[in-house]
């Protein structure tokens, strides 16, 4: 945070978020003080306002952005302008770059690593949150910045795979900081801040409103080289984060899925129009690194990889894993609900008691146990004895 952080905030009080005009002054003005102190003649000489956008900037006060880093300071967040040396470049680069970002932990170099941004449904089928939890961690092993928007589903699984690597992610959020959005991944983006950041253009106390996602993620694919579509629907938020991406002169890769599933037909689409399919993290790491493909393979990480006991069949047909624990026929067309996604990822391969569920879930214990018994009914987990739960 510098001296002219307050301006900036100023800025986007009067202009809005998203606005392309803070750019735009930053360009001609060294000092944006100068041109706060010039009052509403600068305003006019420097021939980029409206009428309106005047009439808006008049009305925002100063103090109220300055109440703005005072609160932020308070909660432990820390600020950066974009005319700080520290923003990142390749964020700066695009036309209507943030003025201001909102930081809860440490934003990594972006101009000295790769990064890709893995984005997808929020209703996510298993084969998706596999997909997305398993790019994260692979991608991430190979020094890869992986940024999302912390959504359930595609976002989620993603970001649980680069902190189950141990690697380093940003979470792009559509709200202040401090909101209290998707409670249930709370402890999730407390892990991500220490692992490396949980972000925001909006000050705290900015609600989740359905306008700010779009705006949003502008963030997660300017913050990239690459946005990776895991899954999704043609009419969806991850399509609009593509069309901002082509916009920004980024590449667009999409993970290919099942023809006849309707959560694969914008990803699909998007192959047949030119984006880089996907079939492998590979693809990605090869695309940006080059790096030999024998490298790769003793590096590769699944699921099964962090869980305690192997899921791979002795042949397609068996109903039986090695260890002779019956399984479900897995069908990658299963979609996960919210909650579903939740439970799932509490889980693992070693039994855990449903009052030990309970207790760590943000959901009632009524939805809890309706939606341990719903993953049930898909295959997805099963209770060996004594209500203890296992993925399968």
């Amino acid at each position: 945070m510098t001296d002219n952080t307050k301006y900036y905030i100023w800025l986007t009080l009067g202009l809005g978020f998203a606005s392309y005009k803070p750019y735009h002054i930053m360009a001609l003005y060294d000092d944006v003080e100068v041109f706060y102190k010039g009052g509403e003649s600068e305003m006019r000489l420097c021939g980029i306002l409206t009428e309106n956008e005047i009439n808006k900037l008049l009305s925002a006060k100063l103090s109220d952005a300055e109440k703005i880093i005072e609160e932020s300071l308070k909660l432990g967040y820390t600020l950066l302008d974009i005319s700080e040396y520290e923003y990142p470049q390749i964020l700066r680069s695009i036309d209507n770059a943030p003025a201001v970002l909102y930081i809860d932990g440490k934003l990594p170099d972006f101009d000295e690593v790769k990064s890709v941004s893995i984005v997808g449904t929020r209703k996510a089928t298993v084969y998706g949150v596999r997909t997305a939890y398993e790019l994260g961690a692979n991608l991430s092993k190979r020094g890869f910045v992986v940024v999302s928007g912390g959504a359930l589903g595609i976002d989620c699984a993603a970001h649980r795979g680069v902190l189950q690597a141990g690697g380093r992610t940003v979470c792009v959020l559509g709200c202040g900081l401090d909101t209290e959005y998707l409670r249930e991944n709370k402890a999730m983006r407390k892990q991500i801040a220490q692992r490396g950041a949980v972000i925001s253009e909006y000050p705290p106390g900015t609600p989740a409103s359905p306008q700010n996602f779009p705006q949003r993620n502008r963030i997660i694919s300017g913050l990239t080289y690459g946005t990776v579509v895991v899954e999704a629907p043609v009419k969806s938020g991850s399509m609009i984060t593509v069309n901002l991406a082509l916009e920004q002169c980024r590449d667009v890769f999409a993970v290919m899925g099942n023809i006849d599933s309707p959560y694969s037909e914008g990803s699909n689409a998007l192959i047949k129009d030119g984006a880089i399919p996907v079939t492998s993290y590979k693809d990605i790491s090869e695309f940006y690194l080059g790096v030999d493909n024998s490298t790769l393979n003793n590096l590769s990480i699944t699921i099964a990889d962090v869980k305690d006991v192997p899921t791979k069949l002795k042949n397609p047909a068996d109903t039986t894993r090695e260890d002779n624990i019956p399984v479900a026929a897995f069908n990658s067309n299963v979609t996960m609900t919210d909650e579903e996604n939740e439970i799932y990822f509490l889980l693992s391969h070693k039994p855990m008691h449903v009052d030990k569920i309970v207790e760590e879930a943000s959901l009632p214990a009524h939805t809890v146990l309706r939606t341990i018994s719903s993953l049930e009914l898909k295959g997805l987990i099963r209770n060996t004895e004594g209500r203890n739960y296992v993925i399968i």
